[in-house]
């Protein structure tokens, strides 16, 4: 059902794990790539289509164990001609093959969803719902913003809004009438007071925003950092820069504000970026748990390289976590030229070295129910 009776998506999920029914398991990826290079290498000579599953393969499992997985979809599904940069447009199998690697929402408000005008915007909507994807941050008019926007869900018997804003569409043309969600202080002020009369538990901001290749947050992201959560919300989610920027817990109780999480950016989950640094990103877990009251931690992250294989070998893009390159007995299907391993091992420790481990039990929270929600 599109639209519940109060006029707001409002939608249940089922069929996620259940081994904890009392925790809650957000998964989140950073951005969603289709450089040119991507596009050739899904192209399968043998059947005539594009197939993309193989690039996800070996994260699956960790993707299916989430209740909910989340992904920035920086391209837009606009139909050929499919192109890479700078105006993305990539074939509809790579949609279907995020959702068969088990995304559930994707987040479609950065500076790339404009590339191909509002032709390029309304299709790639289209695509999203025909894979049944929950998307937010992109809107075909005005009332289908209104009636869509804040994306509230519920799974676990938890309700939780969903806010996604993007700084820019790179100057190209507002795709009217069309919208693009946009960082603007007055806008998202108004969403969160919307949005709190629906009673949600928690709100999460993604939000599309810093300098890119930058690997530490802006004075720009750390003032609207602090404005999101005096507003009310829980935790952000940050995408854009195409690098890891670090994840923080942010605490002032003179504020009320008890040690909220941010994590400043994902960096890439697949492109074909090959600088250090932006040959990869991480999987940030967000765990919520609900009793007499709610506790919301990030106890994880997961540094995945993006595996290209050399040139003239079907397909070439892999996206490969340390569990998997360093299990001895995991039957990859390709040999890791040397060169290749030491700039993935390089990634995992810049990772490592960038995002400290996060003590046990650091960015708990204990509030009540009535703090949490802004109620």
């Amino acid at each position: 059902m599109r639209f519940s009776l109060f006029f707001f998506l409002l939608i249940p999920f089922t069929g996620w794990s259940q081994k904890d029914s009392s925790v809650l398991r957000l998964l989140f990826v950073g951005d969603i790539m289709g450089h040119s290079p991507q596009i050739e290498s899904a192209w399968n000579r043998d059947s005539g289509k594009y197939i993309y599953d193989s690039c996800f393969f070996f994260l699956r499992p960790i993707i299916e164990s989430a209740d909910v997985a989340i992904g920035n979809l920086e391209l837009t599904f606009a139909g050929p001609p499919y192109t890479g940069y700078p105006r993305f447009s990539s074939p509809d199998a790579l949609g279907t093959a995020l959702k068969n690697a088990g995304f559930d929402i994707l987040c479609t408000a950065n500076n790339h969803a404009a590339d191909r005008g509002y032709e390029g915007l309304d299709r790639t909507l289209n695509v999203l719902d025909s894979l049944k994807f929950i998307h937010t941050g992109t809107f075909r008019s005005q009332a289908e913003r209104d009636s869509m926007y804040p994306l509230l869900f519920q799974t676990k018997g938890i309700r939780l809004v969903l806010l996604n804003y993007s700084y820019s569409t790179n100057g190209m043309p507002f795709p009217s009438p069309g919208i693009v969600n946009l960082i603007d202080t007055g806008l998202i002020r108004k969403d969160i007071e919307r949005a709190k009369q629906l009673h949600p538990d928690l709100l999460i901001a993604f939000m599309h925003w810093g300098e890119e290749y930058e690997r530490f947050p802006s004075s720009a992201q750390k003032q609207l950092a602090w404005f999101l959560f005096k507003l009310g919300v829980h935790a952000i989610i940050g995408s854009h820069p195409h690098v890891v920027q670090p994840i923080e817990l942010i605490t002032d109780t003179l504020a009320g504000i008890y040690q909220r999480p941010v994590a400043w950016s994902l960096g890439n989950f697949i492109s074909n970026q090959r600088d250090r640094y932006r040959n990869g990103g991480i999987m940030a877990l967000l765990e919520v748990r609900k009793d007499s009251a709610f506790h919301i931690s990030l106890p994880e992250w997961i540094p995945v390289y993006v595996y290209r294989k050399p040139p003239g070998q079907g397909q070439r893009y892999f996206l490969l976590p340390p569990s998997i390159v360093a299990d001895t007995t995991a039957a990859l299907p390709f040999v890791i030229e040397s060169a290749e391993r030491e700039r993935m091992l390089q990634f995992f420790t810049d990772c490592r070295d960038h995002l400290p481990e996060i003590p046990e039990g650091c960015c708990s929270q204990k509030e009540s129910a009535e703090d949490i929600s802004g109620r």
